[in-house]
């Protein structure tokens, strides 16, 4: 290897590091989703929960003899005496939905929502 092949081997090994960041240790900055309770709304956020992993055929739907969850009357029947709540959260041996636990997200969502009362909003 000749001597100015080597050298501009050298700087090009020279500029190859030097552009190189190191991002060990770096993480990318979190940007949090404004979530506060007060937000949850049952007709946006509850509803389409219980729609796709609760009224569904064989469950919770209108004659099922466990409730019918296809409407806020239907679920408040379950949800005043509690018996909501402790299926969903309360329940490891038995719970609901029996496809497995909800994503935490969703169940955060309900949480503040019981938590609020579960109004009909």
């Amino acid at each position: 290897m000749n001597k100015i092949s080597f050298l501009f081997s050298g700087l090009f090994l020279i500029f190859l590091v030097a552009g190189c960041e190191k991002k060990v240790g770096k993480t990318a900055p979190v940007v949090a989703a404004a979530f506060t309770c007060d937000s949850i709304k049952y007709a946006s956020h509850i509803q389409p929960i219980i729609t796709k992993n609760c009224a569904i055929s064989g469950c919770h739907i209108s004659g099922f003899s466990s409730g019918d969850f296809t409407s806020y009357a239907g679920l408040n029947t379950k949800v005043v005496p509690g018996k909501f709540k402790l299926r969903v959260f309360d329940s490891p041996n038995n719970p609901m939905p029996p496809s497995g636990q909800l994503p935490q997200a969703q169940l955060d969502s309900i949480k503040c929502w019981l938590d609020r009362g579960a109004p009909n909003d």
